[in-house]
């Protein structure tokens, strides 16, 4: 049985199909479930076993696994978006909020159930990945608006290609997804080639 723990003690499962607290239950077990057996390995069967719910309560809160699958990633997404929210609000150098959002991303792919990604998308035969894209506007957004307010304070070019610009910057991101094949396994290598790759996009963004 998967044990999830907060404050050093075990988290008991909490009471009433309609609890918001029970949802959050499942989500946790199910979260560790993925990570460690993957998407296509994991089955509800296995979630409502290691969480000791009936069917009924699982299914009440999640019509099929992908739906819980992709709660489980929302709510990375979810952190994500509430720490840059707290980080950057203070800051008004768009230079500067370029870095929080890259170490944002380096604390985003320490989370093993995003390994399982690319899986889904094989496991699932999608042809599109509108679920997974409609996860990353709001971050699109980040970065449109880190753009436009560097050209709004004068730290950017004024002819960038905004749209353009946020596509690349987000796909160069999501690119150091597995440094770890490349010998950068720690926190603190990955902290430092998330920020390299701020360096070397910066002189091409700066007049």
């Amino acid at each position: 049985m998967i044990e999830i723990k907060k404050a050093g003690e075990i988290m008991s499962r909490p009471i009433g199909v309609n609890s918001e607290d029970t949802k959050q239950f499942i989500v946790d077990i199910a979260t560790k479930c993925f990570e460690q057996k993957g998407y296509s390995a994991t089955s509800m069967a296995d979630i409502k076993n290691e969480t000791n719910m009936s069917k009924g309560t699982i299914y009440y809160h999640f019509k099929n696994k992908e739906e819980l699958y992709l709660y489980c990633i929302q709510q990375v997404s979810n952190e994500f978006l509430h720490n840059w929210t707290m980080m950057s609000k203070t800051e008004h150098s768009a230079e500067k909020k370029l870095y929080i959002w890259a170490n944002l991303n380096n604390l985003v792919v320490q989370k093993p159930i995003m390994n399982t990604l690319h899986e889904y998308f094989v496991a699932t035969n999608k042809n599109n990945y509108d679920a997974v894209i409609k996860l990353y506007e709001p971050e699109f957004q980040i970065v449109k608006d880190i753009l436009v307010e560097g050209i709004e304070s004068g730290e950017f070019k004024n002819d960038l290609q905004v749209d353009d610009i946020t596509v690349l910057l987000f796909n160069f991101m999501t690119s150091l997804d597995h440094l770890d094949l490349f010998d950068y396994s720690t926190p603190q290598k990955q902290k430092k080639i998330y920020r390299l790759a701020i360096d070397l996009v910066l002189p091409g963004l700066k007049k």
